[in-house]
């Protein structure tokens, strides 16, 4: 290895020399002249070192850290963005769904029956605490300001929060019509959104604090009876709501019976008078204090004359013919089984008993932008959380006012919030903060055992922490290099410390084995070198190896990060960056540190203690350390190195080379069947921890509501009066594909619209032309005037007030909130509609599976972009299913990518095609196998997985290319070069597999799926990829390597390895 000092010069010119490729023998002499400067000058090298990392920690201040999901996992340019940035823009009062479900807390779910009475009191109790939660705008607007360091007169966006909000808000009268102030709740028409088994009840306190088992069963069991709205109690058997008549009629006859039914039924449970109060109208019972049913209020208010009255008015439940037709009061009743889940039946009802209640309450967005936070609703967020902490989940322990979120002795909640994701991701991350402090702590350990020796002056414990703490300053340096360049920094750049630390580790474990063999050399021979030579030589010889690996990832990161998916992208960034500082950083901090670890060792003084000095001992005579007792063979270790070499020497023979291929031929062949089976999915719920009560939600409602995706199908700006058929034909086939959930209605506004304005008594359309006839069921308007003028009148009045968020129009004058008589000033409804939108719900089982989900988006947006031109289905959820159509594309896309890095670089740097075909065969085969048994241990093709299997590569290579080059410089046969090389660089590869393994067992602990997925594919790749690196590929090359003559030429000042 060590050419003597006064040998010519030119014999370096010998032809085994030549042999050693240009660019290798280049990069040799280069890591050798940088070893000599950092091994004479270590402390300047430290300090230049840490001064990088102190400029570009800089960057931290210009750092955007990216956490919304739609941004991260929504490919670049995807049909998803655009429907989205649509609907957000045409109709910016979106809600908030905040969904929740509720068992009994008092007895196991298998006993629970949820409608005894007690429960659904309970929940009563709750609902009324939720609605008299009142967040304090102003105070927010407060604490904005001095956040941000504004004062009155300066731009505020956040002045909107000013004031008092509460769900429903506080009625306010304007102009003689009601306005709501400080209303947090979205609006169907007039009403709030809202949903749960209360509504079966009307939330009527005084039926609901009298409920009994039977009452219960008799509200539940009709509550989907009803084909007209009936505000009276279902919960009492001689409500008119059970008569026949009341139920549905179709003559003025029975119309009049049931009017004249409930105006009787009324008198006698709760009258009533109406009387103007601050110019409006208001009724009220004549005593609230014995009004049994609360209904009978709103019907005194549906029926007043304008008038004082003390009994029931005779418009019960409808109102004239000419005032309102029949549709008017039409009434589909949410299922109940979207309400009540887990339903059983008996002898005497179909809905005797239920595990589960379930509902949500809507609120408005009223969002803004920060480029810190991210979009922001502080009232909203506040308000969820205060409802989440009723219901005994504290959603941010860390947020001010603290809460005391106890939960109830009788119902046991779980839901989905707006809020939920956001907090959820944060908690899974600061949940798994002491499992990667835990991996460190591993790995430091691991590496002062194995780095040194058991032996006070000769341990490894400080070079294990300058490993460690150039993952450390990798990480600072890449953070802020990136905060310069504007990369944003996304969650999954957590991995970055994991894949840093298997790299790190390794190139450690590889320069310091390289020192060692070059030191005893040295006494080998009857010398030794001074420390700047030993720290040359080991950079000469350990750059390289180092280079090879580290290259290969780097460049495979980097140019992976041409991929779609941003959060995909950016994580390849920032890892071909930080594979690049984290070689550097090898050089230019652990090679200066192993300088005054030499220097230290020579002085014989302690590790990590330098101020002491014990006795001289050798490095293969380790004396022990810490008090340690054990038996002197115990310090001496070299049992990884002998049990390698002993079973490389096992599978180098004959019969070993059989069993070797036989079995990883069996291994390739299950690994292959596992890639053709393996199948692409992704559900954001994934990432939400186990034990949270999102996924507990999740899986109630997958197992007893099986509610699906809501959607909206968008029209956006065309002549409604035109496209009349083409509405029409959308709405069939929702209501015809199995896409759909046929237990929801699809929500039609022109199909209600038609319906209003083709009946025979309508008189606001009597004289419009309809073709081919007002009766046909395919009537549409034949005049656009006419069309126009009577859709605005629907939409304005009551009849049509639910539908006024599904109707945009083009002159904005004409766009109203609220109920009103007369066409508004200035509004020219000829104009026509901006934008228009129909609600449906897809069906569950098109939606379980990722490629389900994906195949059903793209064949609904084909379907109605045929039938209408221009429109399209949209939720929200699309934006995470459009990643399931390009993943498996992408993973392939940066596979192919990084294989072709890796032959150049690999055929570059081990120039023997005889050697470096078979590293790239074992590369490729253990990404293979790694993809198979992916699928066996339930693993799918995601974004998050794709990122896991690219670190996989970059491992592979570090396996496989570490033996390939030391067998390229090893002498002899092919049997005693693969012996050797694993002799050589053996040990320091099965301390990356096994520090990198025992390193992930601890995250495979965790509760996020994230950290989870992460152990199943590392497990797989440093098991499958360390037996492709220390045992096929030496069976391989013993076999095909070829020979190599040991010769040794010498130049002074110079040494060639052969």
């Amino acid at each position: 290895w060590l050419r003597p000092a006064g040998v010519p010069v030119n014999q370096r010119d010998s032809p085994s020399a030549m042999g050693i490729g240009a660019v290798e023998r280049c990069l040799e002499n280069f890591f050798e002249k940088i070893g000599k400067v950092v091994g004479t000058h270590p402390i300047k090298t430290l300090i230049g070192s840490v001064l990088f990392t102190i400029v570009c920690g800089g960057g931290f201040a210009f750092l955007s850290t990216e956490t919304r999901p739609e941004k991260q996992w929504v490919p670049a340019g995807s049909l998803a963005l655009d429907h989205g940035a649509y609907v957000k823009a045409t109709w910016p009062g979106n809600a908030r769904f905040n969904f929740f479900s509720a068992t009994c807390a008092d007895v196991d779910v298998g006993s629970c029956d949820i409608m005894d009475p007690k429960y659904i009191q309970r929940f009563h109790e709750i609902n009324e605490k939720v609605k008299a939660i009142t967040i304090d705008g102003t105070k927010i607007v407060a604490d904005l300001d001095k956040d941000h360091k504004r004062s009155e007169g300066d731009n505020r966006p956040w002045s909107i929060y000013e004031g008092n909000w509460s769900f429903s808000g506080t009625p306010q009268s304007v102009n003689g019509a009601v306005e709501f102030e400080g209303r947090l709740c979205f609006t169907f028409g007039p009403f709030c959104a809202k949903s749960s088994v209360l509504d079966v009840f009307r939330e009527d306190d005084y039926i609901l604090t009298n409920l009994d088992a039977s009452s219960v069963k008799l509200a539940i069991n009709n509550w989907e009876k009803q084909e007209t709205m009936c505000p009276l109690t279902l919960a009492a058997s001689d409500s008119p709501c059970f008569n026949s008549n009341c139920q549905s009629y179709t003559t003025q006859s029975e119309r009049q019976a049931c009017r004249d039914l409930a105006t009787t039924y009324c008198a006698s449970k709760c009258p009533t008078t109406t009387e103007i109060i601050g110019g409006r109208e208001v009724t009220r019972p004549l005593d609230m204090a014995t009004c049994q049913d609360r209904g009978c209020i709103q019907l005194g208010a549906l029926g007043n004359t304008g008038s004082s009255t003390t009994t029931t008015p005779s418009g019960m439940l409808n109102t004239d013919p000419g005032d309102a037709p029949e549709s008017a009061f039409e009434f589909q009743p949410t299922k109940i089984k979207t309400m009540v889940g887990g339903l059983a039946s008996d002898a005497t009802w179909e809905y005797a008993s239920g595990k589960h209640i379930a509902g949500f309450w809507a609120l408005s967005k009223k969002e803004l932008y920060c480029p810190k936070e991210g979009v922001v609703d502080p009232v909203a967020d506040e308000w969820e959380r205060q409802v989440l902490c009723l219901m005994g989940i504290d959603a941010d322990p860390r947020a001010e006012p603290k809460l005391d979120c106890k939960e109830d002795d009788l119902l046991k909640f779980s839901g989905l919030f707006q809020r939920s994701l956001g907090d959820e991701f944060g908690n899974a991350i600061r949940g798994d903060i002491s499992k990667l402090t835990a991996s460190y702590g591993v790995i430091i350990v691991y590496c002062a055992i194995m780095l040194g020796k058991c032996d006070a002056v000769h341990s490894g414990a400080a070079m294990a922490f300058v490993a460690v703490a150039i993952v450390g300053l990798t990480i600072v340096s890449t953070l802020g290099l990136m905060g310069y360049f504007q990369v944003p920094n996304g969650n999954l750049n957590n991995n970055l410390y994991f894949l840093l630390l298997g790299l790190g580790v390794d190139d450690a474990f590889v320069l310091t084995s390289e020192y060692l063999t070059h030191s005893r050399e040295a006494k080998t021979k009857g010398g030794s070198l001074d420390v700047p030579e030993l720290i040359a030589k080991t950079a000469r010889t350990g750059g390289i190896s180092v280079l090879i690996t580290s290259a290969t990832d780097a460049l495979a990161f980097l140019v992976g990060a041409t991929t779609v998916l941003p959060a995909l992208s950016w994580f390849c960034t920032y890892a071909g960056v930080s594979i690049c500082l984290c070689y550097t950083f090898q050089l230019t901090v652990f090679l200066p540190c192993l300088a005054l670890n030499a220097r230290r060792t020579a002085a014989s003084r302690v590790d990590c203690c330098c101020c002491f000095k014990v006795a001289e001992r050798s490095l293969d005579d380790p004396q022990g350390c810490c008090c340690c007792c054990l038996p002197q063979k115990v310090f001496k270790g070299g049992v990884i190195k002998k049990g390698l070499r002993k079973f490389t020497e096992q599978t180098t023979k004959p019969i070993g080379q059989v069993v070797t291929f036989i079995l990883f031929a069996i291994i390739t062949g299950v690994g292959i069947f596992g890639t053709t089976k393996i199948y692409k999915d992704f559900k954001l719920e994934w990432f939400i921890p186990d034990s949270s009560y999102v996924n507990t939600f999740f899986t109630i409602n997958s197992e007893n509501f099986a509610t699906g995706t809501p959607i909206t199908v968008n029209f956006p700006e065309s002549n409604a009066f035109s496209m009349q058929s083409n509405l029409h034909e959308v709405y069939d086939y929702l209501n015809s594909t199995h896409l759909v959930n046929k237990d929801v209605a699809v929500d039609s506004w022109y199909e209600e619209f038609m319906e209003w304005a083709t009946e025979p008594t309508q008189a606001a359309t009597a004289d419009d032309t309809f073709t081919p006839s007002r009766t046909a069921t395919d009537a549409v308007f034949g005049v656009e005037t006419e069309f126009y003028t009577a859709l605005h009148l629907w939409y304005r009045t009551n009849v049509g007030s639910r539908f006024r968020n599904s109707l945009s129009w083009k002159d904005e004058d004409c766009n109203v909130n609220a109920t009103v008589d007369a066409l508004p000033t200035g509004c020219t409804v000829t104009d026509g509609l901006k934008a228009s939108r129909f609600n449906a719900e897809l069906a569950l089982e098109v939606t379980n599976r990722g490629t389900d989900r994906y195949d059903t988006m793209t064949s609904m947006r084909s379907k109605v972009s045929e039938l209408y031109a221009g429109a399209f289905p949209y939720s929200f959820d699309f934006l995470y299913w459009e990643e399931v159509g390009i993943i498996d594309e992408e993973l392939i896309k940066n596979l192919a990518i990084c294989g072709a890095v890796i032959l150049v670089v690999i055929f570059a740097l081990v120039p023997n095609p005889r050697i470096a075909i078979w590293v790239v065969l074992c590369v490729a085969l253990s990404i293979v196998n790694t993809l198979g048994y992916m699928y066996f241990w339930e693993v799918t093709i995601s974004g998050v997985s794709t990122i896991y299997v690219l670190i996989c590569v970059g491992l592979a290579v570090d396996y496989a290319a570490h033996i390939a080059h030391m067998f390229k410089e090893s002498t002899g046969t092919p049997r005693e070069r693969a012996i050797n090389a694993v002799d050589r660089i053996g040990v320091c590869t099965f301390n990356a597999v096994l520090s990198t393994l025992l390193a992930v067992v601890v995250v495979g602990f965790s509760d996020s799926y994230v950290f989870r997925i992460f152990f199943k594919v590392l497990f797989l790749v440093v098991t499958i990829a360390g037996a492709h690196g220390l045992w096929l590929l030496p069976s391989i090359l013993s076999l095909v390597g070829g020979c190599k003559p040991s010769s040794e030429v010498y130049a002074e000042g110079e040494t060639t390895k052969e």
